[in-house]
């Protein structure tokens, strides 16, 4: 064997093992953001790739705006040389506002959100946004905004958006068989009250849930969705005694039912899309007949009448789930 073939023997070899390594060790991830990035530990104690930069104090009182964020994201991002960035930002920023600069917050907001995204992928480094519960904010109706700022940002420019207000808080409709007039509550155990200044927080549930959402969205950032399908789950409810029962085809009208898309990745990979809906940051639900079941963009269904209507699930990048059949039809006499 000559020198020469050896060193070319010796470098394939290498290549293969780094190649190992790279597709088995986890990326580093850095979470910047305000309090309640900071307050997330439970998740950073289970992942030791996983590194927290949110910053403690809300309002002018912490670094979390999304002012503090740009100024600080080269020392506590970049510097750490991470694979992905995970941004959530957007109380801090909404808990600082007052009427008198309430015009330029969202322009201002953007502007920062967008020097920080471009800072991030000047240096390689994946982005990853969230969206906190808008109940988390002294000014909830500010924060929806700069949300809607956050997923619109994050659909024009191709990066994940997990939707953390969608799984922390739910709709309500506000009566039986209607489409429309839904308000925000929170879920029991996924936030609490804070003893400290009796505004809501995260409880360890409800990180727990969020830490579940950003572990499929790390886990599957690089990778190709191959095809999908849904699962449902119907609910309990004032207007139909049954549930919660897996998997349902045939239910009588005003039944509510959740559904959930299951997403086969490359490399075989299987994740629940728990990136619940923001304007259509997370795909996109139809019913063939709205009249028979309506469904809304987080996937909950609404039986209104007898018949029949076909519930479907569109990725955002345009992958058709399997549909799903639905049969309504009255109680048995």
């Amino acid at each position: 064997m000559t020198k020469h073939y050896k060193v070319a023997l010796v470098c394939l070899l290498l290549s293969v093992f780094n190649s190992a390594i790279a597709a088995t060790t986890p990326p580093k991830v850095v979470f910047i953001g305000d309090w309640v990035t900071y307050a997330w530990a439970g998740a950073f104690a289970a992942h030791s790739n996983w590194i927290n930069k949110g910053t403690p104090g809300v309002g002018l009182l912490g670094k979390g705006d999304s002012s503090g964020t740009l100024a600080r994201f080269q020392s506590d991002v970049v510097n750490l040389h991470p694979a992905i960035v995970h941004i959530m930002i957007g109380s801090s920023d909404a808990d600082e506002d007052h009427d008198a600069n309430f015009q330029l917050t969202l322009p201002y907001f953007l502007t920062n959100l967008d020097a920080i995204v471009k800072e991030a992928k000047a240096a390689d480094i994946k982005v990853i946004l969230g969206i906190e519960p808008s109940t988390l904010s002294f000014d909830s109706s500010i924060l929806e905004q700069l949300n809607s700022v956050i997923a619109s940002y994050g659909a024009e420019n191709d990066i994940p958006v997990i939707n953390y207000e969608g799984a922390l808080c739910g709709y309500v409709c506000s009566g039986p068989g209607t489409a429309v007039g839904y308000s925000w509550t929170s879920k029991s155990s996924l936030l609490v009250t804070s003893a400290e200044n009796g505004g809501l927080i995260p409880s360890a549930t409800g990180y727990s849930v969020m830490t579940q959402m950003a572990e499929g969205t790390i886990n599957t950032l690089k990778l190709t969705l191959k095809e999908g399908w849904l699962q449902n789950v119907e609910q309990f409810n004032g207007n139909e005694d049954t549930g919660p029962t897996p998997d349902v085809n045939t239910v009588q009208p005003g039944a509510v039912l959740q559904f959930t898309p299951t997403g086969l990745y490359s490399e075989g990979i299987r994740q629940v899309l728990l990136s619940t809906n923001l304007q259509g940051s997370n795909g996109t639900w139809t019913s063939s007949n709205a009249l028979v079941m309506y469904v809304n963009q987080s996937g909950m269904t609404w039986a209104i009448s007898q018949g029949t209507a076909i519930i479907r699930y569109q990725s955002p990048c345009g992958l058709k789930f399997s549909e799903w059949i639905m049969y309504v039809k009255p109680p048995a006499p």
